[in-house]
């Protein structure tokens, strides 16, 4: 994986779209990793295997009884547990 500095990145944004597309690109602030850069093409496929992982964890579930229905009753009470915890700083 390429890495380039965030500074250098907004110096020379074409070379860096133009890198993003044929590798994922590692950017960094102060010698620290702070995002990755891909394609769209790369976005797609792991946003697609995200999706089809989950499907095959949710089938998983119902087929080993991991299930609760969503009534409206159950739905209250998560909203409700929801409401209540604090926000993540």
């Amino acid at each position: 994986m390429k890495t380039m500095s965030a500074t250098l990145a907004s110096k020379e944004f074409g070379r860096f779209i133009d890198a993003a597309q044929r590798e994922p690109v590692l950017l960094t602030r102060k010698d620290r990793p702070v995002a990755v850069t891909v394609s769209v093409a790369d976005w797609e496929e792991l946003t697609a295997l995200r999706i089809e992982r989950g499907i095959t964890a949710g089938l998983a579930d119902v087929a080993a009884g991991r299930v609760t229905e969503m009534t409206e009753a159950a739905l209250e009470q998560r909203l409700a547990r929801f409401r209540t915890q604090p926000p993540e700083a």
